[in-house]
């Protein structure tokens, strides 16, 4: 006699909680807000995404300065929203979802800042 397969049923697995939009004012406060350290870590990161084809590390460039000289990168931060809004928005969303992957796996509430 033949056994019978029964078919489990999973459970669908519930949805990750969608983030509230935040405006792109925000967003820029946010990045000029990080640590320093974060500043380096996206510039680097942009100094290696420029060796590959395309404008892969320009954004990461761009907000690692302005994340270390706020002052003259803000400049260079406007000139790219006026002259490629497609590409800045684009690129924050980037640059945004990085920050906020680095943020949920190395919390800045755990950071230890008094021994600087």
């Amino acid at each position: 006699m033949a056994k019978r397969r029964v078919k489990k049923k999973h459970a669908e697995p519930e949805p990750a909680p969608q983030p509230e939009p935040v405006s792109q004012d925000d967003q820029v406060r946010r990045i000029e807000k990080m640590p320093k350290e974060v500043g380096v870590l996206l510039v680097v990161a942009g100094i290696g995404g420029l060796l590959l084809p395309g404008p892969v590390g320009s954004p990461f460039l761009i907000v690692g300065g302005v994340i270390l000289w706020p002052r003259a990168f803000r400049g260079v931060q406007a000139y790219v929203e006026r002259r490629c809004p497609k590409f800045y928005h684009g690129s924050m969303r980037q640059v945004t979802r990085f920050i906020d992957d680095l943020e949920r796996r190395y919390p800045l509430e755990n950071c230890d800042r008094t021994a600087e």
